[in-house]
């Protein structure tokens, strides 16, 4: 029994401290797919130390978007990269790009309508 408590103390713990290195310093950014395709989607935050990947290829349906958590630099802003593919095998497009100067609330449109290398 004693164990199991250490074991929620220890998780609780854990928790809190998440929640405190984002709070007041963290903003959520929604990533869009901008085409009627689905893709699938990767996004790095370029501000958490070492470049922290965020969401790692996430369906995202056509027109559809998803919300992420990421890092303010020391203006309060953030920076992404991402990288995207259609998820049909037979042809397969893919995209990328890198989004900076984000605030609370702003929107990152993906796309995969290039040529993957």
């Amino acid at each position: 029994m004693r164990a199991a408590i250490r074991i929620l103390l220890a998780c609780a713990a854990s928790m809190l401290a998440g929640a405190y290195v984002f709070a007041g310093s963290g903003l959520t950014v929604s990533i869009n797919n901008d085409s009627t395709d689905t893709i699938l989607v990767t996004v790095y935050d370029l501000n958490a130390n070492g470049q922290q990947r965020v969401i790692s290829n996430e369906v995202i349906n056509g027109n559809a978007s998803v919300a992420v958590p990421i890092a303010s630099d020391d203006q309060g802003r953030g920076h992404v990269s991402w990288r995207a593919r259609t998820s049909d095998d037979d042809m397969r497009m893919c995209g990328s790009g890198d989004a900076g100067g984000l605030n609370d609330g702003d929107t990152v449109t993906v796309h995969a309508d290039s040529s993957c290398d």
